[in-house]
């Protein structure tokens, strides 16, 4: 697939890319298909669909590819040199990649838009974020959902290599500009790093998704 919304959401990136999951254990390096192995079908061509993206990125980048397998708190550990973000939904997987420096951390999340369960969406939203929505035209609260959603994800995971830090949905309040298909994300809890207590994000909808972007420089 050709990336389209999905490259503007990362003007410092070095290399973005999305495809359909497709099952390749075969092609995946032995630490990746052990930790995967006992996964459903579903989870194991999510997983090898996105380290074949990002394998194709590195040698795009002149890095030497190199297997991804997750840390014990999430995130794998990306090549000296080289940030990245992966993320995956229903028949769906993406990769961004940036060189470091000057690209300090990315985070990318793409979401199926659907609307979302009551209990969910309060989960998800500040009191202030539910006035908000509340306020927008009603044909349009249930895509919101999901944006905000996406976009505290995409946030949390550009955090999160800087600072180690988890973070609750309420810790993080969003300012979206719809229009203009950006967010700032200001996070409040106490002895957070300062350079990523507020960053701007970027959104945009393709193919019955919500794709969200956040990238520290």
């Amino acid at each position: 697939m050709t990336p389209s919304a999905l490259r503007a959401l990362f003007p410092s990136a070095s290399y973005v890319a999305e495809t359909v999951p497709r099952l390749v254990d075969d092609e995946l390096f032995e630490s990746e298909r052990a930790y995967i192995r006992a996964s459903v079908p579903k989870r194991r061509a999510e997983f090898g669909a996105a380290r074949l993206l990002a394998r194709d990125g590195f040698r795009a980048m002149g890095v030497r590819p190199v297997a991804l397998v997750p840390s014990a708190d999430g995130p794998p550990s990306w090549p000296a040199g080289v940030v990245g973000s992966i993320t995956h939904t229903a028949g769906y997987c993406a990769v961004v990649l940036g060189r470091s420096p000057p690209v300090r951390s990315l985070g990318l999340d793409v979401e199926t838009l659907q609307e979302l369960e009551a209990g969910i969406v309060d989960s998800i939203l500040t009191p202030a974020e539910r006035g908000w929505v509340r306020a927008q035209p009603r044909e349009r609260q249930a895509e919101l959902a999901v944006v905000f959603f996406s976009a505290k994800e995409a946030y949390y995971k550009c955090q999160y290599p800087i600072t180690r830090r988890f973070l609750e949905f309420g810790d993080v309040e969003l300012d979206v500009l719809y229009e203009q298909g950006r967010f700032v994300a200001t996070a409040s809890p106490p002895g957070l790093a300062r350079d990523v207590a507020r960053l701007e994000g970027r959104f945009a909808f393709e193919g019955g998704r919500v794709l969200c972007g956040v990238e520290l420089v």
